[in-house]
């Protein structure tokens, strides 16, 4: 098991997660139980030497549209010393404004067991 501290009064949860392609891409990713993938951006598919294979797209829906976005596979991302391989990913920009290069979802986190305690101020992984 793995943990890392969190302020139950910040607006989301932030973890650093080390993303691997060709090259490995040390991030920072928002914690999103909603997101059904992890997303990551254009310019961290290029840090880690990853294709885009433009046959492999979906439809992402969210509150207010829905666009065809790449589908790719991220041979390893790890988090909290944590490692999942072949996690699924969609390759989509954040408004600049944010605080974060993307999202850290299910296709990710489906892999572990995952605890966030709010009182304790403390999210773990196992």
């Amino acid at each position: 098991m793995s943990s890392q501290k969190i302020n139950p009064e910040d607006v989301g949860i932030t973890i650093q997660a080390k993303v691997t392609g060709l090259f490995m891409e040390t991030t920072h990713l928002a914690l999103d139980t909603g997101a059904t993938y992890v997303m990551i951006p254009d310019k961290l598919l290029e840090a880690i030497h990853l294709k885009i294979d433009p046959k492999k797209t979906i439809e992402l829906t969210s509150a207010t549209k829905v666009e065809r976005v790449p589908l790719i596979v991220i041979p390893e991302i790890e988090v909290l010393g944590m490692t999942a391989k072949n996690v699924e990913a969609v390759v989509k920009d954040l408004p600049k404004e944010s605080t974060v290069a993307g999202l850290l979802g299910l296709s990710f986190l489906k892999h572990f067991k995952l605890t966030i305690d709010f009182k304790k101020g403390e999210l773990s992984l196992e």
